[in-house]
């Protein structure tokens, strides 16, 4: 099998030397790094399903699932890592002070994005359409559902190749159309989608950013050591790919057909 070369940079440690360190800041450090893993996971799956539309409504309905519920999740994510870093607040309860100046550091950059239009769109998705199942948003949808709303039901032999798009039209292109009441053109509600992905954009890099300084502080700092090795590894050409040339495949093709 034709393998490909992947270069990695590594910090090696165990579990016997992490738990010597405060059991608040392995916590914190244990959050953020689940946090910034799926995070920079989600936002490479969102790249690679990112396919081209094809003027077919039952192939570019299904193509829309896939790739606003990778956005929807990612945005959420984000959301849910900031609401962690409010160490204090109703569900984080610490009086470290270093991870309260480290917190109050990563809070003040993820603030300057608040003033983004793509923030209140990752609020109010992250409330009503991607981490919640909400009846009562459902309900205040119904009236903003557009006309041209693909209401089909989509079956195939393989369970997983089944879609039922009307979903997707209700709780998520409904819940926009409601938000966006007052913008009048698709080139419009096309900009502001984009602020929205440039939020997510940019919300993962201080989410990045605010993961190396707790790490910095708490990890390196901790251990008086920050030595990384390069190191390389062979992988399956299956691991491998670019965006351009390889997207997530929207059908799974049985075996034996």
């Amino acid at each position: 099998m034709t393998q490909a070369l992947v270069h990695l940079d590594e910090f090696e440690t165990s579990w016997s030397e992490l738990k010597k360190l405060p059991k608040e800041h392995l916590a914190a450090i244990g959050v953020l790094s689940y946090a910034v893993s799926e995070t920079n996971a989600l936002a490479r799956i969102y790249l690679c399903q990112s396919h081209d539309y094809t003027e077919q409504k039952p192939l570019d309905s299904i193509s829309n699932i896939h790739r606003f519920l990778i956005i929807r999740t990612w945005s959420a994510k984000l959301f849910e890592a900031i609401e962690f870093l409010r160490f204090g607040g109703r569900k984080s309860k610490t009086s470290d002070l270093q991870l309260l100046s480290l917190s109050k550091t990563a809070i003040k950059k993820f603030d300057g994005l608040k003033q983004a239009s793509g923030y209140s769109i990752a609020r109010d998705i992250r409330n009503e359409a991607a981490n919640h199942y909400s009846f009562e948003a459902a309900q205040k949808n119904i009236d903003s559902v557009h006309a041209s709303a693909d209401c089909n039901l989509y079956l195939h032999d393989v369970g997983g190749n089944c879609f039922y798009p009307f979903g997707e039209e209700l709780m998520f292109h409904a819940r926009l159309n409601r938000k966006w009441k007052n913008v009048s053109t698709k080139v419009e509600k096309d900009a502001l989608f984009n602020e929205w992905l440039d939020w997510n954009l940019a919300a993962n890099k201080c989410l990045d950013e605010t993961h190396a300084d707790f790490t910095n502080e708490l990890v390196f700092r901790g251990l008086s050591r920050n030595q990384f090795r390069p190191k390389k590894y062979w992988a399956p050409m299956s691991y491998v790919g670019d965006v351009s040339e390889r997207k997530t495949p929207l059908f799974l093709r049985r075996p034996d057909k």
